[in-house]
């Protein structure tokens, strides 16, 4: 299945992109990897200059930026993950932790390709890749568990404003307010619902999305799908509909439909008085 869909802890269903979840974490360890050999060669650099670079000095600087570039990456993509996904249940915890078992290998690979350079022998670098691996794996662990329970460093993990709880005031839908993205106006709405469609369906007949690979494709398309069902029902829950729209924005952005989702945004803000 391309779409899963979990309860976001509220008594709401969620709908997202399995592949897109994937492809977008696999992205993300990519990224990491090429982060931490810049970590590394700058590390080099610096020791080199100081005439250390045959030294302890270069080891620790390594085991540090790349506990650094660990730690950011993660928080990163557990953030991600969890707004996404609309929580962090246990279909969530299984990706999430393979991405972080990536970006371990994948650093730790950078940084024996780089050890060599360092002009430390080879006994010297293998204890101190031994070191470096296991503070990743217990990095990997302690974070994974924080995740688990809803943490992330010392702060409990928030959904972002666009999935903030919904106070219902009244039974008007006009008098739907969300919390953190403003007030939803009906009267906007109704003005801005044929075009909303309009440019979502541009944005899908447009050169960007048409060069994407077909993952991709179905990714963007099972959000703005979503997006559209939620905005023709006669009292479309706002909620949703800001959610969504958003992570459609975020979506193609990420998958560079910057121009697609332009107008798109442009509508949201519209519709939402911020």
């Amino acid at each position: 299945m391309s779409t899963k869909r979990l309860n976001d802890g509220w008594g709401r269903w969620m709908a997202y992109s399995e592949a897109y979840l994937g492809e977008s974490l696999n992205n993300r360890a990519y990224d990491a990897a090429i982060e931490g050999a810049a970590a590394l060669n700058a590390v080099m650099r610096q020791n080199a200059a100081r005439g250390q670079l045959a030294s302890g000095n270069t080891l620790i600087g390594f085991g540090v930026e790349l506990c650094r570039v660990f730690g950011e990456q993660f928080d990163s993509a557990a953030k991600f993950t969890f707004n996404l996904t609309g929580g962090n249940a246990p279909e969530t915890i299984k990706p999430l932790d393979y991405f972080a078992g990536r970006v371990v290998e994948m650093l730790i690979q950078k940084l024996i390709e780089l050890g060599p350079h360092t002009g430390l022998d080879e006994a010297t670098r293998a204890r101190d890749l031994q070191t470096t691996r296991v503070r990743l794996n217990e990095m990997r662990i302690r974070r994974m568990r924080d995740f688990s329970n809803g943490m992330i460093g010392d702060e409990k993990m928030k959904k972002d404003e666009v999935v903030s709880i919904i106070n219902n005031q009244t039974n008007s839908p006009g008098a739907i307010q969300q919390s953190g993205v403003g007030n939803f106006s009906q009267q906007a709405f109704t003005q801005q619902y044929q075009p909303l469609v309009a440019a979502i369906d541009t944005a899908l007949a447009s050169a960007e999305f048409a060069n994407l690979q077909e993952s991709q494709k179905q990714g963007f398309k099972d959000i703005a799908d979503y997006v559209k069902d939620e905005a023709a029902k006669p009292a479309p829950d706002p909620g949703k509909l800001k959610r969504w729209c958003q992570h459609l924005i975020n979506m193609g952005k990420e998958l560079g439909m910057k121009v697609a989702v332009s107008e798109i945004a442009q509508l949201i803000a519209k519709i939402f008085s911020m």
